[in-house]
């Protein structure tokens, strides 16, 4: 005996890999989207830096590492606005979700890498690093560290780029000056005003001078590199003699002495 027809529409079922909007809008599915949410901006916030911590535990991660190499590469190939995380990925043999579970924005991807350049220069110090040196020492090794820092090839290009994308992209151009230019003017201001209490030098704005200081080290080498398309770095010995005649020329300044 045949069985009866069924006049009742079928049920319609979700796609597979699709949750139903029943269970989309569910307290509980809320719930675990909100708890996801808060791990990964808690994951973000360990890799990014802000004004007062370091990369802690994003320099413990390898693949981060790897990211942040591929990330430098293809900003310093195709720029800001050209970069995509799509290339990121491929440059770097990590899937989407590894990516964007670490950096959830090109944003806070270029942010990382100009961290990253930052810290391994040496200009996320303390002024206790230089307690032991005099002033001039002191100086020459700020100072070396900033000129190897600004008329690096990177430096270099990406300072052209932001420079060249910035009125597209303010907030891009912003990143670029908080967490280079004047994350490095407050390092070495807390130098100077350290250095003024430890009666090292008698002036009455130590922050006054140290920006002074940095825009004495901003040579011609650094604007011939920037605007002639020239990257390559000057010498070791070049370098180290360029600040410590800066060095010497700061602190003597050009009035004779009286005698």
């Amino acid at each position: 005996m045949a069985s009866p027809i069924s006049l009742r529409p079928p049920r319609k079922r979700p796609q597979r890999g699709w949750p139903s909007p029943r269970v989309l809008n569910s307290p509980v599915h809320i719930d675990r989207v909100q708890i996801e949410n808060r791990r990964r901006s808690t994951r973000t916030a360990q890799f990014m830096m802000n004004d007062e911590t370091s990369l802690g535990p994003a320099r413990e991660d390898r693949k981060v590492e790897v990211i942040l190499q591929a990330a430098t590469e293809v900003f310093l190939e195709h720029g800001f606005a050209s970069a995509s995380m799509d290339l990121v990925a491929q440059r770097a043999r990590a899937s989407k979700t590894t990516l964007y579970s670490r950096f959830p924005s090109k944003e806070a991807l270029f942010e990382a890498t100009i961290t990253a350049k930052c810290q391994a220069s040496g200009f996320h110090f303390s002024s206790e690093e230089f307690a032991g040196l005099s002033l001039e020492e002191g100086l020459i090794r700020i100072g070396r560290r900033f000129v190897d820092l600004l008329t690096s090839p990177e430096a270099i290009r990406t300072e052209q780029i932001v420079t060249g994308e910035a009125k597209r992209f303010p907030e891009v151009a912003e990143i670029f000056y908080r967490l280079g230019p004047e994350r490095v003017s407050k390092a070495v201001g807390a130098y100077f005003v350290e250095a003024a209490k430890r009666g090292l030098f008698d002036y009455e704005d130590p922050e006054f001078a140290a920006d002074h200081f940095l825009a004495a080290l901003d040579g011609m080498d650094h604007c011939r590199a920037l605007w002639s398309g020239r990257d390559q770095q000057a010498s070791e010995a070049e370098r180290q003699a360029f600040v410590e005649r800066t060095v010497r020329l700061f602190l003597d300044g050009l009035r004779p002495v009286r005698k």
